[in-house]
């Protein structure tokens, strides 16, 4: 079947309707449900097509800001490797994971997903951290070291596709294809062209990265909306991400936090060689005392990002990111002292009448 004429059957749109308006009744039963804390922003909240589509069906997003790397060269692993957390070395082509290039001492500069390629790396940076990341791994480039660097977003596009029916959708517009592990990536083909297919972290769903040559990108975004796909845009992306307990380059990825503090085990090898900030890191997990930790807040108000936290008076960490979300009002993420991090405990927005209880990531309906 032609791709730019794809028909999906009419049960599917029929069975996605229904999904959708059930799931904005199912919210509003939610926001209003005896237990659920009551508050007038959560009352008032726009419950976007592309929030609903996310937990009930699809939901597509450009992801154009996002850096795209292509490493290339026998030594392409190597380099990653001793820039970063996690076992480069070790990834084989179609597996992928996650890394975090980190400062001397153990700072975050950037949380980057890798892709291993037949013959090359493919690494995709947060948005708008494709050029110093580029800048970052030319410069330690050794005299002897066998690497290219190729720009990639020049000759790729970057679309993300969450949700329930995601995996379905996308096999209507691919035919069938081997679901890969999460961070693995796959190829498939799309109006004769080879698109990678690369499994994410979840968000609603099951969920996607496509990089499309840039002259199918469009034609790609459109046969996915013709087959059900809501645009997400960029509200409620963040509003989906801090219900997940998911950081964002900028609020909870920043020189300011170690990973370790952020939750991010999976973008951590213990076993490696060494790499940038290896002893900072090694020490904090060697002795498990973490000076503060990535935790959600539930909110009896919504303050202005960032923010400090108080507890009777004293420092008791930093508020990242605030949101209204529509299952669970006013939250956030904040990075909390250890002293204070325990489920239930109270803190307050200093300088501000809000205050919220701290509570383990993700967000879950009371």
């Amino acid at each position: 079947m032609d791709a730019h004429g794809l028909l999906l059957p009419m049960i599917y749109f029929r069975r996605v309707a229904v999904e959708r308006v059930a799931w904005r009744y199912r919210m509003v039963a939610a926001i209003t449900a005896p237990g659920m804390r009551s508050h007038d922003m959560t009352q008032d909240i726009a419950i976007s097509s592309g929030y609903t589509a996310a937990l009930s069906g699809a939901a597509l997003a450009a992801e154009d800001s996002a850096g795209r790397i292509l490493m290339r060269g026998r030594d392409r692993a190597e380099l990653l490797h001793r820039l970063s957390t996690n076992d480069i070395v070790a990834l084989r082509p179609g597996q992928g994971a996650r890394t975090v290039l980190t400062s001397p001492i153990g700072r975050i500069i950037d949380l980057l997903t890798v892709h291993a390629l037949d013959d090359a790396l493919l690494v995709v940076t947060s948005a708008d951290q494709g050029a110093p990341v580029y800048s970052l791994l030319r410069k330690n480039i050794f005299f002897n070291d066998q690497v290219t660097l190729e720009p990639a977003g020049r000759s790729h596009g970057q679309l993300a596709l969450y949700g329930p029916a995601a995996t379905d959708m996308l096999g209507q517009v691919f035919g069938a294809f081997d679901t890969p592990a999460l961070h693995g990536i796959t190829r498939v083909a799309f109006d004769g062209t080879e698109v990678w297919l690369a499994r994410r972290l979840p968000l609603g769903g099951p969920s996607f990265t496509l990089f499309v040559p840039q002259p199918q990108v469009d034609a790609l975004r459109h046969t996915l909306v013709a087959a059900g796909a809501a645009q997400l845009d960029r509200d409620s992306f963040d509003q989906l991400r801090i219900e997940q307990g998911y950081g964002t380059f900028g609020h909870e990825l920043s020189l300011e936090y170690i990973p370790l503090e952020t939750g991010l085990l999976d973008a951590i090898s213990f076993t490696k060689g060494c790499y940038v900030g290896q002893e900072i890191i090694a020490r904090m997990e060697s002795r498990g005392r973490l000076a503060k930790q990535l935790r959600g807040l539930r909110l009896d108000g919504l303050p202005a990002a960032p923010a400090k936290l108080e507890i009777d008076g004293k420092e008791a960490g930093d508020l990242t990111s605030a949101i209204v979300s529509p299952r669970f009002g006013p939250i956030a993420l904040a990075y909390v002292r250890s002293a204070h991090a325990a489920p239930d405990t109270r803190l307050q927005i200093t300088g501000s009448a809000i205050s919220g209880v701290v509570v383990e990531l993700p967000f879950a309906m009371e």
